[in-house]
C-alpha cells in the first residue's frame, strides 16, 4: 500500500505540514489514541496494534529503513528526482521523506503512543519509570517527524563589500532571512599543502537598526535563537584574501522537544535499570 502510494505520489507532501497545522494534527493524533485506549482496548485490533507482535514489526521495520538509509545516498528532492529505475520510485534516495519511512513512523508512534496510555491508567506503582522511558522516546522521535516540515537549511554568501540577506534552501529555493551579514574579517591557517588547517570569520549581523559581531569558526556554530544556529561552511579560496564566505543557518523548532525526549527516555532507563528489571506479571500488568 505505501509502496503503491510511492509510486504513484512520489515522496510525502511534508511541507504542507508546517506549524501550526502539525501542532493540530499531533493533537488530534494524541486524542484519537486516547479514545483508542477508552473505548476500543477490547477490540481485536486495538490488542494486535498493542502487542508484543507489533512491537516486533515496528522496530524491525524502522531497522530496515535505516538499512536504506544508509545503503544509498540520501539526496535532496531536486536531486532524487533524477534518479531513474525502480529504486528510484520507490524513494530510496530521499527515503525519510518516502511515504514508506513516513509509514514506518507513524505505525511506530502509534503502536508506542498506545503501549504509553496503557501504561498512564495503570495503578502498580512501578509505571513512573516505564512512562518516562517510553513518552521520553514518543518525543525523541515524535518531536523530529512532526517537525521536520519546520526545519529549514539555508544557505547563504556573506560578502565582505556589502551586507547580504538573501539564502537558498538545499533545493535552490531563495529565501530571505529577516536579517542581514557582512563580512568583517576572515582568518585562516593551512598545511604545507595548501590545504587549511582551521579558518574563521567575524560576522557582522544587521537586524534592524541593531548590529552584532560574531566569530564563527568551523564545527563551532552561533545560536542565534533557540531554535536557530549559524555555521560557517566555506569561503572564497580564489583569492589570497577571500572576498565572501558560506554560512549555513539552520532553524529547527523543534529541537529541543526532541532534547526534552532524549533525556526522559534515558532518564526512564536507567530508572528501570536501577530498579531492576520487572517481573513478567508485573509487566503484563502494566501494559493493559
Amino acid at each position: 500500500m505505501l509502496a503503491a502510494l510511492q509510486v504513484v505520489f512520489g515522496n510525502f507532501p511534508t511541507s504542507f505540514l508546517k506549524f501550526p497545522l502539525n501542532v493540530v494534527l499531533t493533537l488530534l493524533w494524541i486524542y484519537v489514541i486516547f479514545i483508542l485506549y477508552r473505548d476500543y482496548r477490547k477490540k481485536t485490533f486495538y490488542g494486535l496494534l498493542a502487542s508484543h507482535l507489533a512491537t516486533k514489526v515496528t522496530i524491525t521495520s524502522l531497522l530496515l529503513g535505516a538499512l536504506v538509509i544508509g545503503l544509498f545516498p540520501q539526496l535532496s528532492p531536486t536531486e532524487a528526482l533524477v534518479k531513474q529505475g525502480w529504486l528510484s520510485s520507490l524513494g530510496v534516495y530521499n527515503f525519510m521523506s518516502s511515504w514508506i519511512f513516513v509509514g514506518i513512523l507513524f505505525f511506530l508512534l502509534t503502536h508506542l503512543g498506545l503501549v504509553t496510555v496503557k501504561a498512564l491508567y495503570n495503578r502498580k506503582n512501578n509505571k513512573k519509570r516505564f512512562l518516562l522511558n517510553h513518552f521520553g522516546i514518543w518525543l525523541a522521535i515524535g518531536g523530529g517527524f512532526v517537525g521536520s516540515s519546520d526545519l529549514q537549511t539555508l544557505r547563504i554568501p556573506v560578502f565582505k563589500s556589502e551586507p547580504n540577506d538573501v539564502s537558498y534552501s538545499m533545493d535552490g529555493e531563495k529565501i530571505y532571512l529577516g536579517f542581514e551579514m557582512k563580512m568583517k574579517d576572515f582568518e585562516a591557517e593551512y598545511y604545507d599543502n595548501g590545504m587549511p588547517k582551521w579558518y574563521k570569520a567575524v560576522i557582522s549581523m544587521i537586524d534592524e537598526d541593531r548590529v552584532e559581531d560574531i566569530t564563527l569558526r568551523v564545527n563551532h556554530p552561533y545560536q542565534k535563537t533557540l531554535g536557530e544556529d549559524i555555521y560557517l561552511t566555506s569561503y572564497d579560496t580564489a583569492n589570497e584574501m577571500p572576498e565572501y564566505c558560506i554560512v549555513q543557518v539552520v532553524r529547527q523548532p523543534w529541537k529541543y522537544v526532541q532534547l526534552a525526549g532524549i533525556v526522559m527516555a534515558i532518564a526512564g532507563a536507567i530508572g528501570m535499570f536501577v530498579g531492576g528489571p520487572l517481573k513478567r506479571k508485573d509487566y503484563d500488568d502494566k501494559l493493559g
